[in-house]
């Protein structure tokens, strides 16, 4: 996939109750152009800006729909992980599909180099910006990167303040708990990157966004080392483990006979022993 347009979201956030009505558009034959999109799901547009375009970009980042334009028409279509999200969490209640749909839009892009996101804003926060914003960063902090990667673009100040917003509405993303924030003695706001839930209702998620971005950087590889490929793909920095809550995600895919694990080299070589569709079927399966 190529990567989102850098300002995609305009001024929008992802608001959960458009994208389920994106996707169940997609599921009824997904083609129009933005005015045919609006009448039909109810997302509002207006003649110079409006919320169909973002909401399309926001589902193709989280994994959920792939898109095409052409001559004015969107031609939308729901991945396999849309018609499951579609069937089980129609409107992405569950903290669970938050999550899962938080580390796709924050991934990186392949293995392109220098290494960039799909979502680039979201990839700078939540992976690179682990390790040059600290754990506690402001967004003074977080622009002056984005400009590093960008330039000096008018936009990029709003468009770290939603990124930030996304995690703080409850119509977006806020009840997944993904980024906390405070405020320091003068009353400037601070944000905290939380790690993912390491409970096993969550471990499913985890192992779909594994298989999807194994599929993205290596697809023709079905046995490598675990930490090349969370080296690789910042899946570690995004899900903001250590060594230990890894090992017991680890052994989990191994019990449920998704992957075998060698572990006599000293680091582990993992193998996939299911394919991807079948891992997105059991998304949902740890759920009370």
């Amino acid at each position: 996939m190529k990567p989102l347009p850098l300002n995609f979201p305009q001024t929008f956030l992802p608001d959960r109750r458009l994208l389920g009505q994106l996707l169940a558009f997609a599921g009824r034959g997904g083609s129009g152009t933005v005015e045919e999109i609006s009448d039909e799901t109810g997302i509002p547009n207006g003649k110079k800006t409006g919320k169909v375009e973002p909401m399309i970009h926001f589902t193709r980042g989280m994994g959920l729909l792939s898109a095409e334009k052409s001559t004015g028409v969107w031609k939308l279509t729901r991945t396999p992980l849309g018609e499951m999200v579609s069937r089980e969490d129609a409107f992405l209640s569950e903290p669970l599909t938050m999550w899962l749909a938080h580390l796709l839009l924050s991934r990186r892009l392949g293995r392109a180099a220098p290494a960039t996101g799909v979502a680039d804003p979201w990839f700078v926060m939540f992976a690179e910006g682990r390790f040059r914003l600290g754990e506690r960063f402001d967004l003074d902090a977080y622009l002056r990167l984005l400009s590093e990667r960008h330039g000096a673009k008018q936009y990029l100040k709003s468009l770290a303040g939603l990124v930030a917003r996304m995690y703080s509405a409850d119509t977006s993303f806020a009840d997944a708990a993904i980024l906390s924030s405070s405020k320091t003695a003068a009353g400037e706001p601070f944000f905290r990157r939380e790690s993912a839930p390491a409970e096993i209702v969550f471990y499913p998620a985890y192992a779909v966004f594994l298989w999807l971005i194994w599929d993205e950087a290596y697809s023709d590889v079905e046995q490598m080392s675990f930490d090349e490929l969370a080296s690789e793909t910042r899946l570690l920095s995004l899900l903001g483990w250590d060594g230990a809550q890894t090992a017991v995600w680890l052994d989990w895919l191994a019990d449920q006979h998704l992957a075998q694990l060698d572990r006599y080299t000293g680091s582990v070589v993992l193998l996939r022993l299911v394919k991807t569709g079948q891992v997105i079927d059991r998304l949902y399966s740890e759920l009370v």
